[in-house]
């Protein structure tokens, strides 16, 4: 069902009201001009039976029937303006005394409707009026006097009115109603600026409004909505701020992390390289420098691999090396904090599951390091990997101190002020992967726990 916007609603809703009020005030002015029809019709017929009341009378009072009816006859003889077409004398028990009518076919005279002693009776059928009245106040048993108007001028010009008055009244009705339309609207452009802007606010970046308006109420509301799209926008740049942050501290612990990694294997390969210079004539020599510099050229392809894994993951499903490299990333942080690392997975055996490999290693990479910078030297940080049926359950508890309230934020997806390096990085990434996060206090240190569920059936290798 098609429903129209409360800036389009409000407006036909006065415009609505406005025909309302006009068809209501058309309709009296139509009932006014019909009252004042009557009251002149039966205004017109009283003045009319006065006169030719006091004609008549005489030969009323005489009982004489043939006067009567030559006075009436004459009356309808002699008329300026008025039409009469019946006139009749009848007496109090409704027996017609005196009958006169200009043609032969005329409406019958209405007698069972006589029953007051004056009144006026407008006939449609025939566009006439009933009028009668006593011949004498004073002598009711005289009897009535009724006479049948030709009105039908009065009708045509009443009728004439009434279209001319419902014509002129609609159209200004009309006219009034788009008047109140455009006016509401321009009342509303102010709102309809702001709705849009708010509709438009989870597509689009939020941007202040630059309109002047002279209602106070309308400016505040807009000072409002501006106040708010500047603290937007703030966030957005503290957020960005923040997250450049974490992606700069976190590089800076890697390339830290891959240097140290990288140093031994080129310190050997360096001894190996000055014993071949010195004795490389001696067979037993030459063939131990080449394995040592064939065993430090896969180590440091190793690094390079694990690096390329985390960093580059691609569209690679999780395997249980995946998990296991973490302990070569982080070796170097572990190392000059003097903290041990144990990793253990369980339930992963030789296959593949349903997770991204590059997410899982880049999120468990940064709990363990966070996790390393929070120990104490001397300390342990235990990393377990447990396989379920439908999950990838990861523990990293470590020996710190607590994890702080800027950590926590950043592991919910608030705000933080630069503490907790890469926890926004893993917030994003549990959310990305559908996942659980829950962080448990211990008696020394900090559990966290990460659910992953299994995006698609797992394929064996």
């Amino acid at each position: 069902m098609l429903r129209l916007p409360l800036t389009v609603r409000i407006p036909l809703a006065v415009s609505l009201l406005f025909l309302v009020i006009s068809a209501a005030l058309i309709s009296l002015a139509l009932h006014g001009v019909s009252r004042q029809f009557d009251r002149q019709v039966r205004d017109l017929g009283q003045v009319y039976l006065d006169g030719l009341s006091a004609a008549i009378l005489p030969a009323v009072r005489a009982r004489d029937e043939a006067q009567m009816i030559d006075v009436l006859n004459r009356a309808l003889d002699t008329h300026l303006g008025v039409i009469d077409r019946t006139l009749a004398v009848v007496t109090p028990d409704h027996r017609m005394v005196a009958h006169v009518a200009r043609y032969p076919e005329v409406e019958p005279i209405p007698l069972a409707l006589l029953t007051a002693p004056s009144g006026t009776l407008v006939s449609l059928r025939s566009a006439g009026v009933w009028t009668w009245r006593p011949l004498d106040d004073e002598r009711p048993a005289l009897g009535l006097l009724v006479a049948n108007l030709d009105v039908s001028d009065f009708l045509r010009q009443r009728e004439a009115l009434a279209w001319e008055l419902g014509l002129v009244g609609l159209a200004i009705s009309l006219i009034g109603a788009g008047l109140c339309f455009g006016m509401a609207r321009r009342l509303q452009r102010p709102i309809i600026s702001l709705t849009d802007a708010l509709r438009a606010g989870p597509d689009d970046r939020m941007r202040p409004m630059r309109l002047t308006t002279s209602d106070p109420e309308i400016a505040e509301l807009l000072s409002a909505y501006n106040w708010m799209a500047e603290s937007v926008l703030q966030r957005e740049a503290l957020t960005e701020r923040n997250a450049r942050i974490e992606r700069e501290a976190l590089l800076g612990r890697m390339s830290a992390a891959l240097a140290h990694e990288v140093r031994n294997p080129l310190g050997g390969l360096r001894t190996a390289v000055q014993t071949l210079r010195q004795f490389g004539e001696r067979g037993d020599v030459r063939a131990e420098s080449l394995d040592f510099i064939e065993r430090g050229v896969e180590a440091l392809q190793t690094v390079v691999d694990a690096s390329l894994r985390t960093f580059r993951p691609g569209a690679a499903l999780l395997r249980e090396a995946d998990i296991a490299d973490i302990r070569l990333m982080a070796g170097a942080q572990a190392d000059r904090g003097g903290v041990r690392v144990e990793l253990h997975c369980e339930g992963l055996g030789d296959r593949h599951l349903a997770l991204p490999a590059g997410a899982v290693r880049q999120m468990l990479l940064n709990l363990v390091l966070n996790a390393i910078q929070a120990s104490p030297p001397g300390a342990l940080v235990r990393v377990v990997a447990r396989a379920r049926a439908d999950a990838l359950i990861l523990h990293v508890a470590d020996a710190g101190s607590g994890l702080p309230a800027a950590a926590e934020r950043a592991l919910t997806g608030g705000q933080t002020d630069g503490d907790g390096m890469g926890l926004g990085i893993v917030a994003d990434l549990i959310k990305a992967t559908q996942g659980r996060l829950r962080v448990t206090r211990m008696a020394i240190g900090t559990c966290i726990t990460v659910r992953l569920p299994f995006g698609v059936q797992e394929e064996a290798r």
